[in-house]
């Protein structure tokens, strides 16, 4: 019997159980510890010594030692708390995190996270989170994973690129005017009287720098199904160089709305932008209307209507298309420079050694040959007007006998002043009776207009389409008119007003009108907005949204208006979803996509390298660091708001502490007896 062996049998338990203890305390000091994984101690028996036996041979053991310690990754449970940035992860994964500066990685499930003062997410030690950029537009991800950096705390602002404005339209109400826009003049301080229209709705809208402005919309009836609107702006905010300087201003464009008569929902409807002091836009080549930029820069040179500026380029230099055909008030238009994309152009040069332009034209795309585009110019006294005005009635057309409809003012494109109509009851027809031209022949500035009626009503078409939903203007008599009555009247024309046909609004399916509430050069702070009224265009046809515009036997109201757009905002903080999407918060009300938080799995936990501080290291037992979003490949998901506690069982630790301390009591009575033995021995000798 080896009694020396017998004491290293009991020792060996004492010093195992005594590390087991520690392990039982290193777990119980560490009970409230975040993310913090418990440890497991195991025995194992160690190396046997063989004896002879009566029966041949036997093992006796040598004691014991530490078998394995590890950590244990079960789900520890969640705390609450009010912050954005703590994190918790529902399932399997670590975060990411790096030394500042440092292309070394550590794993933990400790989500104690803040910004620094440099925008870097970081937990308690400074560890820069990891995670991907987010596409602020699109959410997806960009690049490779990187450390989670706030760069900018602004949100900058959006200008508005649509409204919404849907309204009921009370059926049952009057028309106030014979066309709504010619009543607007943006040089009085009430820019069009309330009695000049039926309803009006007003919008926020912003421009490209985060101001906010008011855009009104004003509707007023036509006729029993038909409404006419103005879309207007405040004329002070209104920088368009085209409309400075007249009583247009804040003018931006008009339509017409035309409902059911049996539903009271829209089936029609039509816009025209408001083009200011050029107008009539035509352009062949590279650059179309919208690529070609105009900047005025003398406006007291464009004083007259001048119909017909026409540019051809030929390769190397811009010229008037036919110069012995140039508009009659401005003979002396000259092109004082030019190149494939701009052109100086002065409109009386008097001088020869005149270089000023009064106009620069700037294209976006550099012209070709046999490019061309053309404009008129307008005057600016009644810029936005058209329509009649000077009326005389004679015959049975006075004592309120008339009532005037004007059912189409877009095509009114030039002045023609001393008019005058005819009836002949004989002949039963009205015919023209013009100064100029020959008896019977239409006005010199409307050649293909057509007559049409009798003693109740006289219908003109301007443009002689012979369509008679096309009757542009019509007169209507109370009482039937007797021989040799006779209406005399002025057409007031303009260029400014462009109607926008429906192809160009087959992509969007919504008319927009342009504003610029900055005034940069050449267009360059221009925004152009759509108008949503509750229809879009689609296959050639008006479908009308669940909600729309109606004309319903009610009052006039707003059911619903809404604009995009949006001011500079502040950051305020973020908030986490379950896949690890990082949105910021900003004080204009966007929610703005930064980073999606980064999670990492091995395939095996149990051989990581725990460094302190929550952190652990990849080694070669537990295999490479596999990065991937949370809630795929395996991976947990992002619980925020809250923090995953220590997965530590106070009762168990407890029964542990219990059994290492008994076991730690039985192998000291080993070393007791083995003593005491001992001790017997050396009495032998006496």
């Amino acid at each position: 019997m080896s009694l020396s062996s017998s004491l290293f049998t009991g020792t060996s338990g004492l010093k195992n159980m005594g590390n087991s203890l520690q392990v039982v305390g290193n777990n119980i000091s560490n009970l409230n510890t975040i993310g913090f994984k418990k440890g497991r101690s195991t025995f194992a028996d160690t190396l046997y010594e063989s004896v002879a036996t009566q029966g041949g041979t036997g093992q006796m053991g040598r004691g014991m030692s530490l078998g394995s310690v590890s950590q244990s990754f079960s789900q520890g449970s969640f705390e609450s708390t009010g912050n954005a940035t703590d994190l918790s992860i529902g399932g399997d994964g670590f975060f990411v995190v790096s030394q500042p500066d440092s292309d070394i990685s550590y794993y933990t499930r400790a989500g104690d996270f803040n910004f620094d003062k440099a925008g870097q997410l970081v937990n308690s030690q400074g560890y820069v989170v990891q995670g991907w950029e987010l596409d602020p537009e699109t959410g997806d991800d960009v690049g490779a994973i990187k450390d989670i950096l706030l760069q900018t705390f602004t949100s900058a602002p959006q200008a508005t690129k649509e409204i919404s404005a849907i309204t009921n339209l009370d059926s049952d109400s009057d028309s106030n005017s014979v066309v709504l826009s010619n009543n607007w003049d943006g040089s009085e301080d009430i820019s069009i009287a309330a009695n000049n229209y039926e309803y009006p709705t007003v919008v926020k809208v912003y421009d490209a720098l985060g101001s906010t402005h008011e855009v009104s919309i004003y509707y007023d009836k036509k006729s029993g199904t038909e409404w006419e609107y103005i879309v207007t702006c405040n004329p002070e905010e209104d920088k368009r160089n085209s409309v400075q300087g007249t009583d247009s201003k804040g003018l931006l464009a008009r339509g017409t709305i035309t409902f059911s008569q049996s539903s009271g929902d829209i089936v029609d409807l039509t816009m025209s932008e408001f083009t200011g002091r050029l107008g009539n836009f035509q352009a062949n080549g590279v650059n179309t209307t919208e690529k070609i930029n105009y900047q005025i820069l003398n406006y007291d040179e464009m004083e007259l209507d001048g119909y017909g500026f026409d540019f051809e380029f030929d390769g190397s230099d811009w010229a008037f298309a036919d110069p012995a055909n140039m508009p009659d008030n401005y003979p002396n238009a000259t092109i004082v420079y030019s190149d494939n994309q701009e052109i100086h152009l002065v409109l009386n040069q008097a001088d020869p050694t005149q270089i000023d332009p009064d106009i620069i034209i700037k294209l976006d795309q550099p012209a070709v040959a046999t490019d061309s585009f053309g404009f008129d110019i307008n005057r600016e006294n009644d810029l936005h007007i058209q329509g009649i005005e000077n009326t005389q009635y004679v015959g049975d057309t006075v004592n309120d006998n008339t009532t005037l409809e004007i059912n189409d003012p877009s095509v009114m494109t030039h002045d023609s002043v001393g008019l005058s109509i005819v009836w002949d009851a004989v002949a039963g027809q009205w015919s023209w009776n013009n100064a100029g031209v020959a008896v019977g022949d239409p006005p010199a500035e409307y050649t293909n207009a057509i007559l049409k009626g009798d003693q109740d009503e006289v219908m003109i078409d301007l443009d002689g389409s012979g369509n008679d939903s096309n009757d542009d203007i019509r007169f209507v008599f109370k009482d039937s008119l007797q021989n040799n009555s006779e209406i005399g009247f002025d057409i007031i024309g303009s260029t400014a007003w462009s109607e926008i046909p429906t192809s160009d609004i087959e992509k969007s399916g919504y008319f927009s009108f342009s504003t610029d509430f900055l005034g940069g050069e050449y267009g360059s702070t221009q925004n152009d907005i759509s108008l949503d009224l509750g229809t879009v265009y689609k296959d050639d046809n008006f479908l009308n949204n669940a909600l729309s515009t109606t004309q319903y036997s009610r009052a006039s109201s707003t059911v619903f208006q809404d604009a995009d757009g949006y001011s500079a905002g502040d950051f305020q903080g973020v908030d986490v979803s379950s896949d690890g999407v990082m949105t910021g918060v900003y004080s204009n009300g966007q929610l703005v996509p930064l980073f999606r938080v980064g999670l990492a799995k091995f395939l095996n936990n149990y051989g990581l390298a725990a460094k302190g501080g929550n952190l652990f290291m990849e080694t070669r037992d537990s295999g490479v660091a596999i990065t991937n979003k949370p809630g795929e490949n395996g991976l947990g998901t992002i619980a925020p708001n809250s923090l995953e506690m220590s997965n530590v069982d106070i009762s168990e630790e407890f029964v542990s502490l219990i059994t290492n301390q008994r076991g730690f009591q039985a192998n000291s009575k080993t070393v007791t007896t083995v003593d005491a033995m001992m001790e017997t021995v050396i009495q032998m000798k006496r």
